[in-house]
């Protein structure tokens, strides 16, 4: 066979997978389990048909189906319309007798095929695969997109050409069936009405590989040696976070896991950079750092109560900087006016020449790229970021970061709170400029 007659042209789709909790549950009669994939068809099919039908291609898959938008709209209002109605279903039904779904949604190439058993042409790519693992990850009721998936409605989202960017929650990466690399995935999710916003979970269970190699002690014993020096030699170099002489430099992947950890630990954040909008979004929104999006993932655990007290960063710098930076960044700068705005995080410009008596008095704190502070916790002072001449590979340079952590009730903690109660005194008084989309549109206008 021809492999033309295989395949057509390659095309970009959406994908929505979705298969019902526990319907092959030997437990339930299979008149139960029937019910169950025929109130799932029939809501699919009902969305369908009052939109005119607008898939390119559908599959049963038992208790799950596959089908294909050319559209993102379709497959999100898809995933509302059920969860809505399997939740007003569930109402009144023993626990055994409700319907949970898990639902993945991607987006990608795919190339067309006969199957053999389809009518029409199946889809079948890289993409399209992803959705299926991540689904197949996904809890009760969880709605999971893949990275790709992600990326291109956050996007359409920040130039407001939808509504549901507000509704995207960052999971952290998993490892998904047959994948050497970590895949990022995301959720959708509005509470009380759709989703899960659960964390995912996966466990790995290194015995079976151990008893497939059949190790003995002549392997086990030196590598167990090996990670307890490393970790002896580990807390020995953390030593040196707290020496306000020498602080810790870390590579910008272990700077990132240390922000994920700290903000695991803590919710309450209050920060100031000395770094302009523009740079500051591409440092920190950019793996492996991605500070921002470990806040982003803090802020959603916290009540909007918990939020209005806490959630402020404060941009210190003279006025043209900013504004330079504003108008030679424009985008980047947006990005991240906008993603405070999103995530209802205040953003206060602050001029230093305004606030030098109240720098001097906390000489403990060191002003160079930035301070976070996690309230009843830490307190991180940020270093800037270096290169070095990489001997191995003169092309890519070692980037290192240097930073400082103190623990709540250390002097340089109890100065940093200081600073920052002082700069939250002057919010209170009106006596900053709020930095938002009015500021940034009034200084694009103004050159």
């Amino acid at each position: 066979m021809n492999r033309k007659d295989f395949e057509k042209d390659i095309e970009d789709g959406w994908y929505f997978f979705i298969d019902i909790v526990g319907s092959s549950n030997p437990n339930l009669s299979i008149s139960c389990q029937l019910e169950k994939i025929a109130i799932i068809k029939g809501l699919i099919t009902s969305y369908l048909v009052s939109l005119q039908e607008p898939e390119i291609y559908k599959s049963f898959t038992g208790d799950g189906m596959l089908i294909v938008f050319l559209k993102y709209n379709f497959p999100l209002e898809l995933s509302v319309y059920i969860h809505k109605n399997i939740k007003e279903y569930n109402r009144s039904l023993p626990e055994k007798e409700k319907i949970f779904v898990r639902i993945g949604i991607g987006f990608g190439s795919f190339l067309s095929f006969n199957d053999g058993v389809h009518k029409e042409f199946a889809p079948w790519g890289h993409e399209l695969v992803l959705a299926r693992r991540i689904m197949d990850m996904a809890r009760p009721n969880q709605i999971l997109l893949t990275d790709f998936a992600y990326q291109k409605i956050k996007n359409d989202y920040l130039f407001d050409k939808n509504k549901y960017g507000l509704s995207l929650y960052d999971k952290g990466k998993i490892m998904l069936k047959h994948h050497n690399e970590l895949e990022n995935v995301y959720s959708f999710y509005k509470a009380d009405e759709y989703g899960n916003n659960s964390d995912i979970e996966f466990s790995m269970d290194l015995k079976p590989l151990i008893h497939y190699h059949k190790f003995d002690d002549t392997f086990v014993i030196p590598i167990q040696n090996f990670c307890e020096a490393r970790f002896d030699t580990i807390l020995e170099k953390f030593k040196d976070l707290t020496n306000p002489s020498r602080g810790l430099e870390i590579g910008l992947l272990s700077t990132g896991l240390i922000y994920q950890v700290l903000f695991e630990n803590g919710n309450e954040y209050i920060s100031a950079t000395y770094l302009p909008p523009g740079e500051y979004w591409e440092i920190q929104n950019s793996e492996p750092l991605n500070l921002l999006s470990y806040q982003e993932k803090s802020l959603s655990r916290l009540k909007h109560s918990e939020m209005a007290r806490s959630s402020i960063r404060f941009l210190i710098m003279e006025k043209e900087k900013l504004d330079n930076d504003i108008m030679k960044n424009q985008n980047s700068s947006l990005l991240f006016i906008k993603w405070h705005s999103e995530n209802n995080v205040n953003l206060y410009f602050v001029e230093p020449s305004k606030i030098n008596k109240i720098l001097v008095k906390y000489p403990k704190i060191v002003h160079n790229v930035g301070l976070g502070l996690w309230k009843g916790k830490y307190v991180l002072q940020f270093g800037p970021i270096m290169k070095y001449v990489n001997h191995k590979d003169q092309n890519h340079p070692l980037v290192r970061r240097r930073f400082w952590l103190h623990a709540a009730g250390n002097e340089t903690y109890n100065q940093s709170n200081d600073f920052f109660n002082e700069l939250v005194e002057l919010v209170s008084q009106m006596s900053l400029t709020k930095v938002d989309h009015n500021y940034y549109n009034n200084i694009i206008n103004e050159r």
